[in-house]
């Protein structure tokens, strides 16, 4: 996604951290560092809809070292810089992929670590996990949010509650994806969440009408990501806006949206804790309108004080790293794959569990994750919501 609204993606640029500075002020080890991991190198190939990034991590996912971030072109002209740039920073111990999807995380399938049917043309059928695996170290293969959620709730679970079981991420730029993490696990089911587009009632004038082509076009990523609302705006390219007052129509219909995403995820998953990322969520002032609209929506049917007071301002929330959320959750999927099978194993890695022997994430490829909330139930439960909540539509 857009790293930020209205911010023009670098070319193969490096980036401006510099090597072993840490990401933030506020940083703390991984949820996922061990001694074991201390002083292991990791690294992570992020696939977004305009830029890819990759990184090297020491020690833990959140002490990057080296990064770089390439346009989003055609596999042909991306992959080879990749994987040079890479090679270039050998030896690491194991790489993590997270990828705009959808995609196939079943291991045993036969295409399994494929981009499978995007609308993004070019990446269409192709076998990323496949085009990867010339490092010879473990891999971790799962959506571009699923990580950065099991980071979040791996985080919380450490640093907020113990007791937390469940996490959603949702980022917003040039797409809406949505990552889920219940009893613990990412989820998989069928395949994986595509809430991002589940339909919502439009505000009342607008004709707006969704992107042209898409499958779902009263879908919230048809109506609120980055390219559909400079479409709205009237602006020619989604950089334009970053120009935009806060006060323009636009940004209610991205809250709208995005709120009806937040409580189909709070009716059907029960989710504890819901994390906003991506370019168009920079746009601070989108945060207390979805708060806002989600409890207008659930109008106190949900007797939880996260929801009708203002600790709603701790229930949904900004991500940790901001616009890195992304490449930091690939960077767990990297180190989980160390965790669980060492530098000699070959097999692939894709759903994420967490043992009761120990604190550290380890990756066991299973067919199911456990959890079957699939993005099929999640449209049946938003329907019938939105009939009781909006019966004349």
């Amino acid at each position: 996604g857009l790293q930020e609204v209205g911010e023009k993606m670098p070319q193969a640029t490096d980036d401006t951290l510099g090597v072993g500075r840490r990401l933030s002020g506020s940083y703390r080890r991984s949820p996922l560092a061990s001694s074991q991991a201390r002083g292991t190198r990791f690294a992570a190939v992020e696939l977004g809809g305009m830029s890819i990034r990759v990184a090297i991590a020491e020690g833990s996912p959140d002490n990057i070292i080296d990064r770089k971030t390439f346009k989003t072109r055609t596999p042909a002209e991306t992959i080879p810089l990749i994987v040079e740039w890479l090679r270039e920073r050998q030896p690491f111990a194991s790489l993590g992929i997270a990828s705009f999807g959808p995609i196939d995380p079943r291991p045993g399938s036969k295409t399994f670590g494929y981009i499978t049917s995007t609308p993004k043309l070019a990446w269409r059928n192709f076998d990323l996990y496949g085009a990867l695996d010339v490092f010879g170290v473990p891999m971790a293969f799962d959506t571009d949010v699923n990580a950065p959620a099991m980071y979040e709730f791996l985080h919380a679970r450490q640093y907020v509650n113990p007791q937390i079981t469940s996490c959603a991420y949702i980022t917003v730029g040039t797409g809406v994806g949505i990552g889920l993490v219940v009893n613990g696990k990412p989820v998989h089911g069928l395949l994986h969440p595509e809430a991002g587009h589940i339909p919502y009632p439009r505000l009342p004038g607008d004709t707006f009408g969704g992107l042209p082509g898409y499958n779902v076009p009263d879908g919230c990523e048809a109506n609120s990501s980055a390219v559909a609302l400079a479409q709205r705006a009237g602006l020619d390219s989604p950089d334009g806006l970053v120009d935009l007052p806060d006060s323009d129509p636009v940004w209610a219909h991205a809250a709208h949206y995005l709120a009806g995403v937040c409580v189909s995820i709070i009716l059907v998953a029960s989710a504890e804790k819901i994390v906003l990322g991506g370019g168009v969520l920079n746009r601070k002032c989108l945060f207390p309108m979805i708060r806002e609209q989600v409890q207008k929506t659930l109008n106190g049917y949900l007797d939880v004080d996260f929801i009708t007071t203002d600790k709603i301002n701790e229930y949904i929330v900004p991500a940790i790293h901001g616009n890195d959320a992304g490449i930091i959750g690939t960077l767990v999927l990297a180190e989980t794959a160390v965790a669980d099978l060492g530098p000699e194993s070959p097999r692939p890695v894709s759903t994420l569990s967490v043992t009761a022997a120990a604190p550290v994430l380890v990756a066991q490829p299973t067919e199911r994750s456990g959890s079957y909330v699939t993005s099929a139930l999640i449209g049946v439960v938003t329907a019938l919501a939105v009939h009781r909540m909006f019966p004349k539509l």
